[in-house]
């Protein structure tokens, strides 16, 4: 085999060859992420890239001001959730994945009064545009878009509860720390029951640190549809965490909706302290 002197080691004309792409392979496997990053995972759109150098909410607002209708897109990291089956997106395809999705999708339908429609799915998602433009923003921040969708979610004066209940589920897509303090702000000061218990339940598949002192001052809400919700919320947790919790306001809490609402979600759990509680009564 012929070698090529590199030096003080032998080399092979195929190893040589290597080392002169050597550079270019280096740029290649730079720019590949970035790219990855960039591209819009839609099919059929007539996409138009832009940047975002000014945050979010007021290029949204220049895309609304040019007086078309047209979605917008972008991709941000999404939150990893619990568990470790196979995963279907039961809001799309419908298929299992071997594998969580790592990004969460934004879609904005925009016309000149501004966002009328949001959609958020995972990457993985099928998304066929069937020919419609598609305004695809390549830089968002993940926390600009949670500072951006908390704004819209907080706007119940002028939107529907579906229109912030879609805008709140999205912020709790996101992977990035900034969704859980917001999450918790909704919790306690959200504009309606609904708003609270939305929170409540993300705030519970997400954050348990931020979740449970959340949830117990939620249980003390004067709004029995809220305290409910808080319930709820208690058995989402993982159950080494919500089991013994439902026991105990089973047992204790001074309000008979409370206690109603932890028998049933304790018997939703088929857990075998949950069991073992249940018996303890009937003896």
């Amino acid at each position: 085999m012929r070698t090529i002197d590199r030096g003080a080691g032998l080399v092979s004309p195929a190893r040589a060859s290597l080392l002169k792409l050597a550079p270019q392979l280096l740029l290649v496997g730079i720019l590949l992420p970035s790219v990855a990053a960039a591209q819009a995972p839609i099919v059929n759109a007539v996409v138009e890239h832009r940047a975002v150098s000014n945050g979010l909410a007021r290029e949204i607002e220049a895309i609304a001001q040019q007086g078309r209708t047209v979605w917008v897109g972008y991709r941000v990291p999404i939150v990893r959730s619990r568990g470790d089956g196979l995963r279907s997106t039961g809001t799309c395809c419908g298929r299992c994945r071997l594998e969580p999705p790592t990004d969460l999708v934004m879609l904005l339908h925009v016309d000149r009064s501004g966002v009328i429609e949001i959609r958020s799915e995972a990457v993985d998602c099928d998304i066929d545009a069937s020919g419609a433009p598609l305004t695809w923003l390549d830089t968002v921040k993940p926390e600009d878009s949670v500072s951006w969708l908390a704004g819209l979610a907080r706007d119940t004066s002028t939107r529907t509860n579906r229109f912030s209940d879609r805008a709140l589920t999205a912020l709790a897509s996101h992977a990035s720390a900034a969704a859980s303090p917001v999450l918790v702000d909704f919790a306690r000061n959200g504009a309606t029951a609904q708003l609270k218990g939305r929170a409540l339940f993300w705030l519970a598949q997400r954050a348990v640190e931020e979740a449970v002192p959340t949830i117990a001052a939620a249980l003390d809400d004067p709004d029995t549809e809220v305290k409910k919700q808080a319930v709820f919320a208690l058995s989402q947790l993982p159950k080494d965490e919500g089991v013994p919790r439902l026991i105990e306001l089973a047992k204790s809490h001074r309000n008979p909706e409370v206690r109603r609402q932890a028998f049933f979600w304790l018997g939703q759990s088929k857990d075998q302290r949950a069991v073992d509680y249940f018996a303890s009564i009937l003896k």
